[in-house]
């Protein structure tokens, strides 16, 4: 339902700039085109994969595999200490002991990870689920820690120098082993089992990808002084990050000790189906860091490319938000099964949570962009205390699992209040202007779904061509009210296009 030819908001920002940057504008059009294009195709097999997943296991199986698989991303993450990011960010072109010293400190840093989950892991699984669970569950992921050492280095480079279509190469080619693996092993009816190898086997087949994709020879180094400014810069980053993921473990963490594996799971679904849309905010704010890194130094171009940035992400993303929030339990019987029907008031509010996404989510790289990573990391920690402090409330209150998804909501929607007026202030961001015609578009939209549509859609063909019937009346509703802007930023992003093609 999105349409990667429309929205390149790495074109509009960029394109946006004085002439002298035109090809670092060219690049960054590259990358959001190469990732939109494979990693957008990749996300419609990965929605049949998903359907196909759900389909074939329990919610109690993914509530199993969730807590395993975040705790494994977790202790990654305290592994990473943000030297990738570093590497990215930084001004100069890293030299070849900023990135032997890197992957040193990578290494290091890794195996004392996969060996603590290798060893406490288990036990720590067994006390969110408060269950026996097979402890190789959680060992067999070590495995993906101890590489993940060797994609740090080429993958930054990947990134500072805008080659996304490989890194989304890489990510296709995990994507497949996933589902493969997955789907393979489910239909063989291994069960929580299925997932875990799915898991551990994408993780490595996506490391060796990019390994291959920029071959650079890993040498350790004594030489270790230069990590200093590394972890300067990426102990905020990363800090920020691990708190975000903290904010985020509510429900691989909280929901499986306070209200059992087959709620964790049904959050878990209501959780990825909320999230579908957001794939190209995943992608612009992938580019945001290296692309807006560039431009630091020039407030009045991170101020443009930030306005169009959100407001084309919004663009694209809303209608799909609208169709869901139309056509919510319709999408959990006509498409998943009904095993999933009871997570559909989870799935409405985790919606309004993703619609607010795309402004957070690409804020919060600019500002990092732009080095201000304290303030990003104050913000991060403060977001997530009240996350979980909200949940906790709530729960003793009798609300239930639907605890989870109105704290994470109401701390989104805390945190946007505090995130655009810090735009405005570094760099004179101007969000409501910008985006309260796509969001008047998405309403009708989404009221013209529920209230006239729905009674058509009988099966799921029929609800797949009713959500393409509200991006047509959103598209419709949109041009009508917004015409005049959304003509004068097309024009001169041809004009833009124009010009690099001349040159």
């Amino acid at each position: 339902m999105i349409n990667f030819s429309i929205y390149m908001p790495g074109r509009l920002d960029i394109g946006l700039m004085s002439r002298p940057s035109g090809d670092l504008g060219q690049q960054a059009v590259r990358g959001v085109v190469s990732l939109g294009l494979r990693e957008g195709g990749m996300k419609l097999v990965a929605f049949a994969g998903n359907i196909a997943l759900f389909r074939l296991l329990t919610p109690a199986d993914f509530g199993v595999i969730v807590p395993i698989a975040f705790l494994a991303g977790l202790v990654k993450q305290f592994a990473d200490l943000g030297l990738q990011p570093s590497l990215i960010q930084r001004g100069t072109e890293p030299n070849s002991q900023d990135l032997r010293a890197v992957f040193t400190g990578q290494l290091g840093l890794v195996i004392i990870g996969g060996l603590l989950l290798f060893l406490g892991g288990p036990l720590v699984v067994d006390s969110i689920l408060n269950a026996a669970i097979d402890p190789w569950m959680t060992r067999v992921f070590a495995l993906s820690i101890f590489l993940s050492a060797f994609r740090v280095v080429p993958a930054a480079l990947l990134e500072r120098h805008l080659q996304f279509g490989r890194l989304a190469t890489a990510d296709i080619l995990g994507s497949f082993c996933y589902f493969s693996l997955g789907i393979g092993f489910a239909i063989g009816a291994a069960g929580v089992w299925s997932l875990v190898i799915a898991h551990v086997g994408a993780s490595i087949i996506s490391t060796l990808a990019v390994v291959v994709a920029r071959p650079w020879w890993p040498i350790p180094t004594m030489r270790l002084k230069v990590l200093r400014s590394h972890v300067n810069f990426g102990a905020k980053f990363q800090g920020s990050r691990i708190a975000l993921t903290i904010k985020d473990s509510l429900v691989p963490l909280f929901a499986p000790r306070a209200f059992g594996a087959s709620a964790t799971g049904l959050l878990s679904w209501a959780n990825r189906v909320s999230s579908q849309p957001l794939v190209m905010t995943q992608l612009v704010a992938r580019v945001s860091l290296p692309a807006f890194s560039r431009i630091q130094d020039n407030p009045e171009q991170v101020r443009r490319g930030a306005e169009l940035t959100l407001k084309w992400n919004a663009i694209v993303t809303l209608p799909a938000f609208a169709a869901l929030i139309a056509f919510g339990p319709e999408v959990a019987t006509l498409i998943y099964g009904d095993q999933w029907l009871p997570a559909v008031p989870a799935l409405y509010i985790l919606v309004l949570n993703s619609v607010l996404v795309p402004i957070n989510g690409l804020i919060t790289p600019i500002l990092i962009a732009i080095g201000k990573t304290r303030v990003v990391l104050t913000v991060a920690v403060v977001w997530a205390i009240g996350a979980w402090v909200l949940a906790v409330g709530l729960m003793t209150a009798g609300v239930g699992f639907l605890s989870v998804p109105i704290a994470l909501a109401a701390s989104q929607a805390a945190a946007t209040m505090v995130l655009i007026p810090i735009g405005r202030r570094e760099f004179e961001l101007r969000v409501v202007r910008r985006m309260v015609r796509p969001f008047v578009a998405a309403v009708l939209a989404g009221v013209f779904g529920r209230f006239v549509l729905l009674p058509l859609l009988t099966d799921a063909v029929l609800l797949v061509q009713g959500c393409l019937v509200v991006a047509a009346v959103y598209a419709g509703v949109l041009y009508v009210i917004d015409r005049r802007a959304l003509q004068v930023e097309l024009g001169a992003l041809r004009r833009r296009d124009g010009m690099g093609a001349s040159s």
